[in-house]
């Protein structure tokens, strides 16, 4: 009788742990990307049940950071995108989420005060930095927008995100 319990117990973890793997391995397909393009997905499908992280709108760090506020500046475009990426990075880490779980991306950018029109090429390569990479390979979808202004003088970029992940099997 023991050595059935014992069997028993064991065919019962052995099928708890495929479940578990099971459930991992669906979890991961479960938010669906769709239409991959170069930079973003066309559209992203999130299930009702995964859990939700949302990133308010975060901008540039100072280039020059122990001058005086009415005195600092923030770069070209290009490298704004890349401090504000970082901080939303350490937003998101800090919450315990990764950049691969950002499933939405909202961009708000002025005009480059040098091109006279939004540096989208720039802003293209920093955000490339951060998505579709080999270490990271997940892509959002996005909205790029140009605006008069932010709020911080010297500000081209403004960013805030969203994401998804599936909740961890319990």
């Amino acid at each position: 009788m023991l050595k059935l319990n014992k069997i028993a117990v064991s065919a019962a973890l052995c099928g708890a742990m495929m479940m578990g793997m099971v459930f991992t391995a669906n979890a991961q397909n479960a938010i669906k990307r769709n239409d991959e393009g170069r930079f973003f997905y066309s559209t992203i499908e999130v299930p009702a049940h995964a859990d939700a992280l949302f990133v308010s709108g975060k901008g540039p760090g100072a280039i020059n950071p122990d001058a005086p506020r009415a005195e600092q500046t923030y770069g070209d475009t290009e490298t704004q995108a890349r401090s504000t990426f970082n901080k939303i990075k350490g937003a998101v880490e800090k919450a315990g989420w990764s950049m691969g779980d950002i499933v939405m991306v909202r961009v708000y950018l002025v005009a480059d005060e040098k091109l006279g029109k939004m540096d989208f090429a720039g802003f293209n390569k920093a955000f490339a930095e951060f998505f579709g990479t080999e270490d990271q390979p997940n892509k959002p979808v996005r909205a790029v927008v140009e605006v008069a202004g932010l709020a911080v003088g010297g500000w081209n970029i403004e960013v805030d995100v969203r994401a998804h992940r599936m909740p961890a099997a319990k």
